[in-house]
């Protein structure tokens, strides 16, 4: 019985490491849009318009964020809605809760 028990812990254990393996892997993607989010809205918070927000989000993305670089203008377009009193954390903060959730 004792290695039924041993054997059923050590597959469910097994089974469960490519899951972790991917919810990490989601939420290092998640922070990393986030990351993008915030640079755009610290951008605007520091009184560039838009296009020059998305220039210079753009230009900044490199290595594995370079392929965030297509999203920056519609990312720009949702930034430059928000009322300036949103312009926080919290914007960088619901990106993660709403990208994890898919």
């Amino acid at each position: 019985m004792k290695m039924i028990i041993a054997a059923a812990l050590v597959a469910g254990g097994l089974s469960a490491a490519p899951a972790l393996a991917q919810d990490e892997e989601k939420q290092t993607d998640c922070q990393a849009q986030a990351d993008v989010v915030m640079q755009v809205v610290a951008s605007r918070s520091d009184g560039a318009d838009q296009a020059q927000t998305v220039e210079a989000v753009q230009s900044s993305l490199s290595d594995e964020r370079a392929t965030y670089a297509q999203v920056v203008p519609a990312i720009a377009d949702w930034v430059y809605t928000l009322p300036e009193d949103q312009l926080g954390d919290a914007v960088g903060e619901s990106w993660i809760e709403a990208c994890l959730e898919r």
